[in-house]
């Protein structure tokens, strides 16, 4: 070595970490040949997940090419849906108001979808546009853990007073949704808290067809990597496309915590715009 001069030395030392490289690939390629196949699969999706964190979204314009990270996107996500979030208050027997979990407009006259357990307890109250609004119950008996309310005024506006703009937000299909998908959650005492995680689990039910042997599969809930408080109860759960795929239903007293698909929204909204049925015609 002493007598090798110094581009020699580099060249030497190139050499020996190409060969070191090409000996570490052939023993990962042969020890992940040699894998179990639960291993390879954990393997392969934090792998994927961490080209999905660091390849940004690559849109094509006529003239230029506009590169959008994920970022930029969960910023536009949370955009588009904190007017849409209200945080529900309840007066307590101290005459404080208290947390009442959270609210999320779904309809331009003020129809709001929370979990039932916000409904309990007495008159729950929200503010919009610093106008304040008492949740009238709209639908609270159907099974399931989503219930509606509609913003009315608590008193009558002045005629000065502008009333108040009502944003609702986009419901998704939360059946499309894949373990690892990042979520976002708007909630808190304060409805402007943003949690961010990832879809941690599926619940996933199937039904088969007696007579076709057929199966559907339903998504009954699913579960968030962050842990919420009961002051977020109710709370939407966001896709980096900015639309409302589900609802956060945390029950502090058991420690529990599910997302409800928003497929049970859209249900409870349906219902309320479906025509009612015609009465019968009287018969001489």
């Amino acid at each position: 070595m002493e007598h090798l001069t110094k581009s020699q030395i580099v060249l030497l030392t190139l050499f020996v970490s190409f060969v070191s490289s090409m000996a570490t690939g052939i023993v990962v390629v042969t020890l992940m040949q040699q894998a179990p196949e639960p291993i390879l699969q954990s393997i392969t999706n934090v792998v994927e997940r961490t080209i999905e964190k660091v390849t940004p979204t690559i849109i094509e314009k006529p003239g230029k090419q506009v590169i959008i990270k994920d970022e930029d996107l969960m910023v536009a996500a949370i955009e588009r849906n904190a007017k849409s979030v209200v945080a529900l208050r309840i007066a307590g027997e101290d005459g404080e108001m208290h947390s009442a979990g959270i609210g999320t407009i779904v309809s331009k006259d003020g129809l709001i979808v929370t979990d039932k357990g916000n409904f309990g307890g007495g008159v729950v109250m929200a503010t919009v546009d610093g106008v304040s609004y008492a949740l009238e119950v709209v639908s609270n008996e159907k099974p399931g853990k989503l219930g509606l309310g509609k913003l009315t005024p608590v008193k009558p506006l002045a005629t000065s007073t502008p009333a108040a703009t009502f944003i609702p937000v986009v419901l998704g299909d939360a059946s499309t949704l894949k373990v690892g998908q990042t979520a976002i959650v708007i909630g808190g005492r304060d409805g402007k808290t943003i949690a961010t995680g990832l879809i941690s689990s599926l619940d996933i039910r199937t039904v088969t067809d007696k007579e076709t042997n057929v199966e559907t599969k339903f998504l009954d809930g699913f579960g968030l990597s962050q842990r919420l408080s009961g002051s977020s109860n109710g709370a939407p759960v966001i896709t980096l496309e900015g639309v409302v795929v589900g609802f956060a239903s945390v029950d502090e007293s058991v420690g529990t915590q599910v997302a409800i698909p928003a497929a049970e929204a859209q249900a409870l909204l349906a219902a309320q715009v479906a025509p009612a049925p015609a009465a019968a015609k009287k018969t001489r």
